[in-house]
């Protein structure tokens, strides 16, 4: 079948692969160069947990992704990920840290948020009075490194990628206008991320397109600390960052943003930063010495939306978004062709309808 996937964002590139390798006849587009930094998928880390608190949906999924990422570990030849664990933590009696410590069936119990002080030698800090559950099956994943690896490998396998296309929207067929020459499809599955509205402008009023700004912060004698996710207001998110840096941003602070006129980071955003490092890590310095800003393509529920378009049952809205979705990318192939051969798992079926039957109860920029 010859597909067009309009993004190669991470979830455009793991669809051009997982198709290329079923035999499809796969052509992969993008507006911009090569592992550019306009959208959602790059920077050095994001956050792995195989038992996301999200629900069960969610963890069939990470545990369906961690065995291919296994094997693009072995086909890039290098580890994509490393396991650090994890701590999930909020204020006492948080449905997102319950949910962590029931989906993740061990006998572990809860602790105190006082403990993780001398649990980390000093160098996390966090509300004596707070729920935190621990969890091993946490890590980071080096990002761009996993972009890198399958804009190499995707046209070994197949796949043909084209960077600098523009796709003259809307998306209304199997016809694509391609920097102004027609070309024909059998399916189409736009992987836009937060230009996906602007080619299925059937879908603006489900994605919302949000601006995050992280930050990277140092000390003088670095040890390596565990992931951890907050259910608090700002739903802070933290993980190690190469150089012996700590990496932390906000699930739930930052406006609705255009995507081609997004805000570089400030001096506001450095001091919403800082305020919060002063508090969670005590033996860092509090100015970070380096911000990013980043996308989420947000969805009124923070699932993620996976369903035909109304235009054309052939054409797929693909939108991994939210912020959490780096961590199953492995497995969007295989969702893609899920539905491109009529044979939708659970996982592909809750999405299609819209999250409906998906559990949400936290997220992390992961």
């Amino acid at each position: 079948m010859k597909v067009a996937v309009v993004g190669l964002g991470i979830a455009g590139l793991s669809i051009c692969t997982r198709l290329s390798l079923a035999g499809h006849d796969v052509s992969g587009f993008d507006q911009f160069e090569p592992m550019h930094e306009l959208g959602s998928s790059h920077g050095d880390t994001r956050i792995i947990r195989l038992t996301p608190g999200e629900g069960e949906t969610y963890v069939r999924l990470a545990r369906r992704a961690n065995e291919m990422w296994r094997r693009w570990e072995g086909l890039a030849g290098q580890p994509l990920i490393e396991w650090t664990g994890g701590l999930m933590a909020g204020p006492r009696g948080s449905a997102f840290v319950a949910a962590s410590q029931r989906l993740s069936r061990t006998p572990a119990g809860l602790m105190r948020g006082d403990v993780i002080h001398a649990l980390t030698r000093g160098y996390l800090a966090l509300p004596y009075e707070w729920d935190v559950f621990r969890q091993e099956d946490c890590g980071v994943i080096a990002a761009d490194a996993t972009r890198a690896f399958l804009l190499r490998e995707a046209p070994r396998w197949g796949a043909k990628l084209y960077h600098k296309a523009r796709i003259e929207p809307p998306i209304d067929g199997l016809v694509l206008k391609i920097n102004d020459t027609p070309r024909a499809f059998d399916a189409v599955i736009v992987s836009g991320g937060p230009w996906a509205a602007k080619l299925l402008p059937e879908f603006t009023g489900r994605l919302a397109v949000k601006r995050r700004v992280v930050g990277w912060f140092q000390t003088e004698t670095p040890r390596m600390l565990p992931v951890i996710c907050c259910d608090d207001e700002v739903g802070l998110y933290g993980m190690p960052a190469p150089r012996g840096l700590y990496k932390f941003g906000f699930h739930a602070i930052g406006g609705t943003t255009a995507p081609d006129s997004v805000r570089a980071p400030d001096a506001a955003d450095a001091t919403q930063l800082s305020e919060h490092a002063r508090a969670l890590l005590p033996k860092h310095d509090p100015n970070p010495v380096r911000m990013a800003r980043c996308l989420y393509t947000v969805t009124p529920d923070e699932n993620f939306l996976i369903t035909p378009s109304a235009v054309h049952e052939r054409v797929l809205l693909f939108s991994a978004c939210s912020g959490h979705g780096f961590k199953y990318a492995p497995v969007f192939g295989e969702l893609a062709e899920e539905w491109l051969e009529n044979r939708p798992s659970p996982e592909l079926l809750a999405f299609m309808r819209g999250g409906a039957n998906v559990n949400r109860l936290g997220s992390e920029k992961s």
